[in-house]
């Protein structure tokens, strides 16, 4: 063996061999650092709630179900799941309401029923629907879905007329049976579709035919001066989240008419959704409901007031799109945005990063659990 070839071989091996560890030290060294353990005083800055704790949800749970002996319900009939339905068919001032585990199954069993015998829909393309339901409505129910307005949070009017038309005056006419919209769309910014443009799109859909459902499942972060009972009222079935903010580990609510509700129980069974116990989500959700409305508003003024401090300051510009839900945006420098977040690492409050020039500041009940003090001084230091 050629000795020269054969040290070379042996030094690269040693030295492929220490790659990895010093890769490691280099990684080491510039990791942000360590965010405390999540506790009752961790906040979160981004997102729409603090994460599950399992331990703190099931002794709540206990606590509840010690305090309520009557919650049981056998495939959501009875119980806290009844009682929940009656709280959020008032609330969204609908005549009756269904639970159901997902809101994956809330909307494909909304546009079923209202599409009827006419499987087209019209849907908005960054909507969860279209994009994050692999295709259900097309899977299950044979329906075919148009998607509108790329990359915005609302199709305008003359998209909607203009889909309708084209499917309707071609030649084999179909008529559109439903349109779905998301309000607020989480991937636009948390953007709600205003009530205006619903009102416009929901009379030209009704002048031909079609029926209105609503993808609401963050619809209860909107800002206080959201009226949710005024912009449900636009739609035949509204569907909200119940686990997203509410503190139940799972769950959905689908709202609307008698008649539509009542058909959605059956085809919650014929989805395989009939859970033989739904109390415990129900529980959870109807014990946070009464306040969240509240302690919401309470979140939208501090974020409004921390927003106002840092622009006061000149070290931020507010760029919250003007029909925001509970997602905010702020201008500022990377450099600044980046101290903030180390601070907030370390003193156990997530931020959202700084990207494109602007960093989200999210409204949600955790923002609650500190001074604005604590707040201003990450970013002003």
């Amino acid at each position: 063996m050629d000795r020269r070839a054969f040290l070379q071989g042996s030094l690269a091996s040693v030295a492929a061999a220490a790659l990895p560890f010093e890769a490691a030290a280099q990684a080491a060294q510039a990791a942000p650092p360590a965010f405390p353990p999540v506790d009752a005083h961790t906040v979160w800055l981004i997102g729409d709630d603090a994460l599950p704790d399992p331990v703190a949800m099931s002794a709540r749970l206990a606590t509840l179900a010690q305090r309520h002996p009557d919650v049981r319900d056998r495939y959501q009939e009875q119980g806290a799941v009844a009682e929940l339905e009656r709280a959020f068919a008032a609330l969204l001032g609908k005549e009756d309401c269904a639970f159901l585990p997902t809101g994956t199954l809330a909307n494909n069993v909304a546009v079923r029923i209202l599409c009827g015998e006419h499987r087209r829909a019209l849907v908005q393309q960054e909507s969860h629907f279209y994009r994050d339901e692999s295709d259900a409505a097309q899977r299950l129910s044979g329906i075919n879905l148009v998607p509108l307005a790329a990359g915005r949070a609302a199709p305008t009017l003359a998209e909607v007329r203009d889909a309708i038309d084209a499917s309707e005056s071609g030649p084999y006419p179909l008529k559109i049976g439903a349109v779905s919209l998301e309000s607020p769309v989480r991937r636009v910014d948390g953007e709600l579709v205003p009530l205006a443009r619903v009102r416009e799109i929901a009379a030209l859909a009704r002048a031909h035919g079609a029926r209105l459902h609503l993808d609401g499942a963050r619809l209860l972060l909107a800002p206080p001066e959201f009226d949710i009972t005024a912009y449900a009222a636009e739609f035949d079935t509204v569907y909200v989240s119940i686990y997203k903010y509410l503190g139940a580990p799972f769950g959905a609510v689908l709202a609307g008419s008698r008649a539509d509700i009542a058909e959605a129980r059956e085809l919650r069974h014929v989805y395989g959704g009939a859970l033989y116990q739904g109390w415990m989500p129900a529980l959870l959700a109807l014990d946070a409901l009464p306040g969240f409305r509240r302690d919401i508003a309470q979140a939208h003024a501090r974020v409004r007031e921390l927003i106002a401090r840092l622009v006061a300051a000149g070290k931020a510009r507010d760029r919250s799109v003007a029909d925001h839900s509970n997602i905010y945006w702020l201008e500022m420098e990377q450099a600044l945005a980046e101290r903030a977040f180390t601070r907030g690492r370390e003193a156990g409050i997530r931020i959202g990063r700084w990207q494109d020039g602007r960093i989200p500041v999210y409204a949600n009940t955790t923002i609650l659990r500190r001074p604005l003090d604590e707040y201003a001084a990450l970013f002003l230091g």
